[in-house]
This record gives structure tokens, C-alpha cells and sequence, in this order.
């Protein structure tokens, strides 16, 4: 069964502490569990696929949420610790699903993946429509527990048990 490692959203402005939208200091273990978790897809030749979150100065999206993520900008780039290699993709999003708006769907079918799994922030946000969106797409889905957080700790176990129980993800 071929996969896919579907990073979300591990950028400066949600995971450093300076960042626009910061997640908080449990976002540090997350980090570290993502790394590991990469490693071991690398190692496992999965394709890796890094979620971006990417927005125009005046994105509609700001209604919802300060600015954040401005194409080009330092908030707008994945974490150093978990720096793309080359060969892995970078897929800009400006929906909260990474398969909205995106090719995210037709690359996925020519690699021939059928299993996707998700870490990334935010776990109530992007993460969960990005699940829901492959699901309803028929892709399996796990979402790694402990690969995964928000800045709204009740919102991300509740995203957790949304994904599990309605969506039928794999969380473990």
C-alpha cells in the first residue's frame, strides 16, 4: 500500500515562539515527534508532502485570524528543524483543507497513494479538514496523536475524536 506523510502547517508563524498565530510551548514535542516520524518515512521512501499554509496580503482568510503565513514572508516557511529535502513537495494552501484549491488530490492519484498520514497544527483546523476532505475522497487516513496539536487544547481532543469516530481515522 503506497503512502503519503502529510506535514501540516509546521511553519514559523504557528510553530515558533514569535510566530503570528504560535500554538503554544507543547508544539515543541510535537516537533520532535514529527521529525522522528519523517525520518522514518524518509528511510521508508513514502512521499513526504509539506502542507503550507500561504496567503496573499489581503487574503479573505484574515477576517478569521490576524495575518499570518504572507507568501514570501519568514512566518510563511516550515521550521528549520523540519526542513524540506530535495524531491519532497511543497504544496501552498490558502483553504483550511490541503485538498482545497490545491492539486493535492491528482498528485496523490498519479503516485498511486491510497493512505495518507497527517501530523501538523492545527489539529481543530487544518488538520481536520484536510482528514475530512480525504475521506470523503476514500483515501485511509491515520492521524498520529502525538504528531498533532492547536492553540485551543479542547478544540484539538475534540478534532481527535471527530477524526476517529465520524471520520473512521486511524488515530493512534
Amino acid at each position: 500500500m503506497k503512502r503519503a506523510f502529510l506535514i501540516v502547517d509546521m511553519l514559523n508563524d504557528f510553530v515558533h515562539p514569535d510566530g503570528v498565530l504560535f500554538v503554544g510551548e507543547q508544539v515543541k514535542k510535537v516537533t520532535a515527534v514529527v521529525r522522528d516520524l519523517l525520518e522514518e518515512r524518509r528511510q521508508r521512501k513514502d512521499l513526504i508532502i509539506y502542507v503550507c499554509d500561504a496567503h496573499r496580503e489581503n487574503d479573505p482568510e484574515f477576517r478569521l485570524f490576524p495575518p499570518h503565513c504572507v507568501v514570501g514572508s519568514w512566518g510563511a516557511q516550515v521550521v528549520t528543524e523540519l526542513a524540506p529535502k530535495e524531491g519532497e513537495i511543497l504544496l501552498p494552501k490558502t483553504k483550511f483543507s490541503a485538498f482545497c484549491g490545491t492539486p493535492l488530490d491528482l498528485i496523490l492519484r498519479e503516485e498511486g497513494i491510497v493512505s495518507l498520514e497527517l501530523v501538523g497544527v492545527c489539529t481543530n483546523i487544518c488538520v481536520l479538514y484536510t482528514c475530512a476532505w480525504a475521506r470523503m475522497l476514500h483515501y485511509e487516513v491515520t492521524v498520529f496523536r502525538e504528531g498533532v496539536t492547536s492553540f485551543d487544547l479542547g478544540a484539538h481532543e475534540w478534532a481527535l475524536r471527530e477524526m476517529e469516530k465520524t471520520l473512521k481515522a486511524e488515530v493512534r
